[in-house]
């Protein structure tokens, strides 16, 4: 079997936990692909699943990671859409922090001939994400109003993007300034700094009461209190992540994580069917085994990634072996877009860093 090199979580802890280690590589399975992976995407779940506060994590030691990019080496005896030498990107459950991954062909995309490979290692996940929350269970059309919370994120971006493909209304909050200048650059028509402001009464006037018929949100909290409030008859609320929970250390602070976790935001079905409206959640790793995700997300994701209507924004990129600097990057919100990390890179590149 080759040999591939791997990030590996060996415990829960700071970024420290995170060892370079040399594993071996099985052939691709019937429907896999082996991909000598370019470069890494990184998710924000990757910095939970190395603090120990991701479910659906394997314990230690394992190899974090959701997606990548890179080049074809090998196949499995019944792939019929890729051969050795395409560049591709692809989305697998766990691993992913890797030079050498087995991914299953219906988690892969080819890459526009346009496309960098940091660009397709920070495409998969969360353009999958966005497009199941907007299209899937959001059911975007025509005449919406969308609120999209943490927009100048991998995720935000990706929404934005893609709800720009109808004719919506979009609100977005982030941050910082030079993070609302990203989420109107993407589509945005309305950029909130919830550090200097408060979103409800804004977006409230805005649609002179009526609220929004969707939104994403990444945050929880006290945002998804509001948020809630803020839907619109029939309007819907799509949850898919917990950044409130997001340590602001290195490292857990278990009494205050609990005091979240008690504090956290409830919904009540009967007011929910008295005001009519609707709360969703879904995390896309438990997708990974469903190949209808593949069918329904990846080939509208492929089709619209080649005409040019997507593009992901890399706001960091770091050589492999700094895997704990890019996720505390990533961790410490000091970045727009997505953070990637590159393989055999020797030197850093920002291309958006906010520092």
């Amino acid at each position: 079997m080759p040999a591939a090199q791997a990030i590996v979580v060996s415990r829960h802890g700071g970024p420290e936990v995170l060892v370079l280690r040399e594993v071996e590589v099985a052939a691709p399975e019937p429907h896999q692909v082996q991909i000598a992976a370019k470069a890494v995407g990184l998710n924000f779940a990757d910095v939970y699943e190395r603090l120990g506060l991701y479910e659906a994590a394997p314990p230690p030691p394992f190899v974090p990671g959701f997606e990548l990019a890179g080049v074809v080496t090998a196949v499995g005896r019944d792939v019929t859409r890729f051969r050795p030498g395409d560049r591709v990107a692809g989305a697998t459950r766990f691993g992913g922090y890797a030079t050498l991954v087995n991914v299953s062909e219906w988690f892969c995309f080819a890459m526009p001939a346009a496309a960098t490979f940091e660009e397709a290692a920070g495409f998969p996940c969360v353009y999958a994400t966005a497009f199941h929350a907007l299209y899937n269970l959001g059911q975007l059309r025509d005449g919406m109003k969308v609120l999209i919370h943490a927009a100048a994120g991998g995720v935000g971006i990706a929404a934005l993007q893609l709800a720009r493909q109808k004719d919506v209304e979009i609100f977005a909050t982030a941050g910082s300034d030079e993070k609302l200048k990203v989420a109107r650059a993407h589509g945005a028509h309305h950029a909130i700094n919830y550090e200097k402001e408060d979103f409800e009464p804004i977006v409230r006037a805005a649609t002179k009461g009526r609220g929004v018929d969707l939104v994403l949100d990444s945050v929880l909290g006290e945002v998804f209190r509001k948020s809630y409030r803020l839907l619109a008859p029939t309007g819907q609320l799509v949850a898919f992540g917990a950044a409130t929970m997001m340590p602001a250390g290195p490292r857990p602070n278990w009494l205050k994580l609990a005091w979240q976790w008690l504090r956290r935001p409830r919904v009540d079905p009967l007011q929910m069917i008295g005001e009519n409206r609707a709360v969703s959640g879904f995390n896309l790793v438990y997708l990974f085994d469903d190949r209808r995700l593949a069918d329904v997300c990846f080939g509208p994701l492929a089709r619209l990634w080649h005409e040019g209507a997507l593009k992901p924004l890399i706001g960091l990129t770091l050589p492999f072996e700094r895997a704990g600097e890019a996720q505390e990057a990533l961790r410490g919100r000091r970045t727009v877009g997505k953070v990637v990390l590159t393989v055999g890179t020797p030197a850093a590149t920002s291309f958006s860093h906010d520092r």
